[in-house]
């Protein structure tokens, strides 16, 4: 009788990535968690590290730290401060998942014999019985779903992938993990980028990048007031613009060549369209002509109906059926047939009005 195969979890310290490790080690399977070596620190008494390996003792798992800080430097890190600083707002937890955790956190499993990664991710991996294929799904709970940051894994990587929490809802987790006793069940959800616990972006580009000040225009090009630097400034931004004009103004566009900040009324944010850059198709080949999906441009944006148009090498056009709302630079689109993930791109440069 064959074994069961080797799974290694990736361990944060969260309860869902602790319930996924339970429910494996539940079903049989040879289970190792890892953990990162937390970014910037040399020391493994990061609460992360910490947590994890109480649960894997609970569990009764080997537990490993593995550093991935310098891929996550130029690979997350780098990229974000980059595209802040060109004006945009980049999306760091996807290249996240597609260069460390996917990429080489993935490679590291294999190499040390697993069979798979395994997360505790909203999502859910299925394979086609006709193909062969696997392909990615919206996790079960809509609140929580996570396939918008998993768009960009590479189709061929999905087989050696496990989702064990992507068919439950985080109430069935959180009494899970009290059920079988593991010590994080009661711990917070983290809500801030990984690596900016404090949530203060600017300050953490300025460590690392001069950032000039500029001027805040409206759309006529007057000048509103000044700015300290575009890294605070995102599209469809309401609040802290720093200028009191007696209604309210939301930030439209930003220019990284001038540093301004232009600014003007909520219904001009509408926009019908969008060019987007490094399509990437994890449901299929190359699509060559037009097609229609649901889109979806930020993660709490519902998918809306858009035709999807090849228009060079790695580009494509979207084309929505109805205006939407702040299309940001920088943010990730998101293509889905039903409840399955055909494919994405970044976008790149938003049509007029």
């Amino acid at each position: 009788m064959r074994d069961k195969p080797r799974v290694m979890v990736a361990m944060s310290g969260g309860v869902d990535s602790s319930a996924a490790a339970a429910i494996l080690v539940k079903k049989g399977f040879q289970v190792t968690g890892v953990t990162f070596q937390p970014w910037g620190e040399k020391s493994t008494d990061h609460h992360a590290v910490t947590d994890a390996r109480h649960v894997a003792d609970h569990l009764g798992i080997p537990h490993r730290i593995v550093d991935l800080n310098e891929e996550f430097e130029s690979a997350v890190v780098e990229y974000f401060v980059s595209e802040y600083l060109r004006g945009r707002t980049p999306n760091p937890c996807a290249e996240c998942n597609r260069y460390i955790k996917f990429g080489a956190l993935l490679k590291t499993a294999r190499d040390l014999g697993a069979d798979s990664l395994a997360t505790g991710h909203y999502a859910i991996i299925r394979r086609n019985a006709r193909t062969g294929c696997f392909r990615l799904y919206r996790g079960r709970e809509k609140s929580r779903d996570q396939s918008y940051f998993l768009a960009r894994i590479p189709g061929e990587s999905l087989a050696h992938i496990r989702f064990p929490i992507g068919h439950l809802h985080k109430k069935k987790i959180r009494r899970l993990a009290r059920e079988w006793g593991l010590p994080v069940s009661e711990r917070p959800e983290s809500r801030e980028i990984c690596f900016i616990p404090d949530d203060n972006v600017d300050g953490f580009i300025r460590k690392r990048r001069p950032i000039p000040a500029g001027f805040i225009r409206d759309e006529s090009g007057r000048v509103l007031g000044k700015h300290t630097g575009i890294t605070n400034f995102t599209i469809g931004q309401r609040k802290g613009l720093g200028v009191a004009l007696g209604k309210p103004v939301y930030v439209q566009r930003i220019d990284p060549d001038t540093q301004t900040v232009v600014v003007g009324k909520d219904e001009t944010l509408l926009r019908s369209g969008f060019t987007a850059t490094g399509v990437h198709w994890i449901a299929s080949d190359k699509i060559r002509r037009s097609r229609r999906f649901q889109v979806k441009i930020r993660y709490r944006h519902a998918p809306s109906s858009a035709r999807v148009t090849p228009v060079g090498e790695g580009r494509v056009e979207v084309l929505f059926d109805r205006k939407q709302r702040a299309i940001t630079p920088g943010q990730l689109a998101v293509f889905y047939r039903g409840p399955v993930v055909w494919g994405s791109a970044w976008i790149d440069s938003v049509m007029s009005r």
